[in-house]
């Protein structure tokens, strides 16, 4: 039986029965591009005869592969286990531990998490001499991080050193990878990078898999990085069946290494390839919709589209101009009242949105005094928790012996007395023997500086794993989870060690681990006990914040806007639309940076079903002082049409036009962006007294170039310095000193 495509719209339909080898649906915000992909995915199943087994469907997020497989099942009533359909790294960890051997490393590898990763670079820094005074691991993990998504090895980074960071980064970066082999892991990069160095070197392996996935698809294609496109691109070759969706739009994660190109150059790189937009959106009301528009077509970058709905107008987009954050945050609450005492909300129909993660802090605090129940995403993780870490530490040193980095972690926790100097022994004596710390514990009374006594605790703690490692295939993973926390002395030491409360919370956070492994073991009833030990771990390492929403918690949701993506709310709160702010530009002359941060307002605008909040303060608190705002350009980019503006019950009342021309007047002297010059040009010099409507008076202290264009440093009271474009500085000389 053929699948209906009779409730998609026209566009859609095509998109989803098209004869061509090489797509791309360019799917607007709230556009159902998930239906349409479902469908096409369907369609080939169900009308061109395709086997399951011959589709690789790749996603962002697990909760985006688990909704797209929910949906293909209802489409298709039939078994699907033979597809391949999941997050890039989840396949391709799946790939490596296939082809394992081939890799020269052991199909149990772990998966470094970024606190493993730290821990890592620590011991590399210390072996090479690094002071962690000098330069932070931290620092190290991101660079190395951005390199390894850019494509980037040691011997690329080994040119143009601007300083001692740059030029220590190729020794540290050859060292952790030489480490990450011996301790028989990867981290979260190296996930995509092993796959493409497999089917460089093993032609015939590429072969295979370009045999078995006939049809490849993408989901939101624009926040693919180097390594990803370049993976994708081998495994299409010249006769895949490549179909990508996504919104240039969207794209968002520039910092991670997404490349925005990669989706704007696909109609040239597959010059046969379909264009299907998708621009009717189902998610917001129209004043919002448009609103959205207005704001995105002053970027560049982008293939167009215009989004239109069915939908009534709806209610405008309120503007809240407030005095400081905190007047900020008791506007929000103000609104959320109105909300649910009009309109019946609920508070999971709320959501608030920020871009720095320091914003939350006021409102919370707002939330907490009203008995407001709120939850966070991107604040600590359930599985990053200490108590949680150090349990999963212990499991994946069962799965893996070679894990050093996990085993100096729980190898004295509980304390057992195995101080830090004895660890090091034992290191010692495993690199002279070119064996591994865990075997090295094993031989531990062969080492003639550690006593006897020591000893015996170093062997009790080697045989408590080696049971556990023996049991792995005997019993469930959640039997041997629980089994093992009580005897390694872990729930004894979160009863002992913290007061009741504290005690409590900790082992609740250990029984939920325990309750989630055997809910996953329960899925992966079929495999192995070992097999489904090592899957619970990779999934936990392959988690995104977004997969920890749980949506049927009734609470309002607060998160930073680049975690919104892909959620819909039906009243979203977006604060801090102020330069430098939101705007968050480093610098203020990329162009790309400020089309990315536009975009970043955009998706979080769309995310909004029937009520949308902008919120701007006039000032806010910074270093323990504040400092004037200047409300963001983006303001003035949302046509007034689709908004209206209120002020705080703090915050002075004007007309909507005279604050929208206050707005541009104090927001040109950011950027020279689309402005008109000033008609008297005003020169100034080192040392001028000058004054600003906003910042007051201050003095300048630099100027860099010439005429309209130079770039003027000024230093305002209260140590606040800003860099100004002359043409649009609007300072007003006060007196000239010599």
């Amino acid at each position: 039986m053929d699948v209906d495509l009779k409730q998609l719209n026209e566009q859609q339909k095509k998109a989803a029965s098209s004869k061509s080898d090489k797509i791309l649906i360019l799917a607007g915000a709230g556009s159902g591009k998930t239906s349409t992909l479902t469908h096409r995915i369907a369609y080939l199943i169900k009308n061109e005869k395709v086997k399951p087994a011959n589709i690789l469907a790749v996603t962002f997020t697990n909760k985006a592969a688990k909704e797209m497989k929910e949906r293909l099942l209802n489409l298709l009533k039939s078994n699907l286990d033979n597809m391949w359909n999941g997050t890039f790294h989840s396949i391709f960890a799946r790939i490596i531990r296939i082809e394992a051997t081939n890799l020269g490393i052991s199909s149990d590898f772990t998966i470094y998490d970024s606190d493993d990763q730290v821990r890592a670079l620590k011991k590399v820094m210390s072996n090479l001499n690094i002071p962690q005074q000098l330069h932070l691991p931290n620092r190290f993990q991101s660079r190395i991080s951005r390199a390894k998504n850019n494509f980037q090895f040691p011997d690329d980074l080994d040119n143009n050193s601007i300083d001692s960071f740059e030029e220590l980064l190729p020794d540290v970066y050859r060292e952790y990878q030489s480490y990450l082999g011996k301790n028989n892991a990867l981290d979260f990069d190296d996930l995509l990078l092993k796959p493409i160095e497999l089917f460089q070197n093993n032609p015939k392996i590429l072969e295979k898999y370009r045999s078995k996935f006939k049809h490849i698809f993408i989901d939101e294609y624009q926040d693919t990085n180097k390594a990803q496109y370049l993976v994708i691109k081998m495994l299409v070759g010249d006769k895949g069946r490549i179909c990508v969706v996504g919104d240039e739009d969207q794209s968002i994660y520039k910092w991670r290494g997404a490349d925005i190109n990669n989706i704007l150059n696909f109609p040239k790189e597959y010059p046969e390839s379909e264009l299907y937009r998708l621009e009717e959106n189902y998610r917001s009301n129209s004043n919002i919709l448009k609103g959205a528009n207005s704001l995105v077509s002053n970027n560049t970058e982008r293939i167009g589209k215009n989004l239109w709905t069915k939908k009534d107008d709806g209610d405008k987009i309120m503007l809240m101009e407030t005095e400081d954050e905190m007047d900020e945050a008791k506007s929000i609450l103000e609104q959320i009242h109105h909300q649910m005492f009009t309109k019946k909300r609920s508070f999971k129909d709320i959501a608030i949105l920020y871009r720095t993660n320091a914003q939350s802090r006021v409102i919370e605090d707002e939330l907490r005094r009203n008995a407001i129940s709120y939850s966070i995403i991107s604040g600590t993780k359930f599985y990053d928790r200490k108590e949680v870490k150090d349990i999963l530490a212990y499991l994946k040193v069962i799965c893996n012996t070679r894990d050093a980095v996990n085993l100096k972690r729980i190898i004295n926790f509980p304390l057992r007395g195995i101080g830090e100097t004895t660890v090091g022994k034992i290191e010692k004596y495993a690199e002279s023997l070119d064996t591994t710390l865990f075997d090295a514990l094993g031989h531990v009374r062969e080492i003639p500086s550690i006593s006897a006594g020591m000893a015996n605790r170093v062997v009790e703690f080697y045989e408590l794993m080696q049971k556990y490692r023996a049991l792995k295939d005997e019993i469930s993973a959640s039997e041997l989870t629980s089994t093992l926390a009580t005897e390694s002395g872990i729930i004894n030491y979160l009863k002992t060690e913290y007061d009741q409360l504290e005690s409590e919370s900790r082992i609740d956070n250990v029984y939920e681990l325990f309750n989630t492994i055997e809910s996953f073991v329960a899925e992966r009833q079929s495999s192995k006990n070992s097999d489904t030990l090592n899957a619970f771990l990779e999934n936990v390492a392959l988690m995104s914040d977004i997969d920890a929403l749980n949506e049927e918690n009734n609470s309002i949701t607060l998160m930073t806007l680049h975690a919104s993506k892909g959620l819909e709310f039906p009243v979203v709160f977006i604060t801090g639309l102020e330069m430098d702010l939101f705007p968050l530009q480093r610098n203020s002359a990329d162009t790309s940076e400020l089309e990315e941060e536009r975009r970043l307002l955009y998706v979080g605008m769309t995310r909004a079903e029937e009520n949308l909040y902008l919120s701007y303060a006039k000032r806010r608190r910074k270093y323990n002082t504040y400092v004037s705002s200047v409300p963001s350009l983006f303001i003035d980019e949302i046509s007034m049409e689709f908004m209206e503006l209120k002020a705080s019950k703090l915050s002075s009342t004007r007309t909507i036009k005279s604050r929208k021309q206050s707005r541009r007047k104090k927001m040109l002297s950011y950027f020279s962006d689309n402005g008109e010059s000033q008609e008297n040009e005003v020169s100034f010099n080192v040392g001028n007294l000058v004054y600003h409507e906003t910042f007051g008076k201050g003095k300048v202290t630099n100027v860099e170039g010439n005429g309209d264009k130079a770039k003027i440093s000024v230093l305002f009271e209260g140590n606040v310095l800003k860099k100004l474009i002359a043409q649009y500085a609007n300072l007003t000389p006060l007196e000239v000193t010599d």
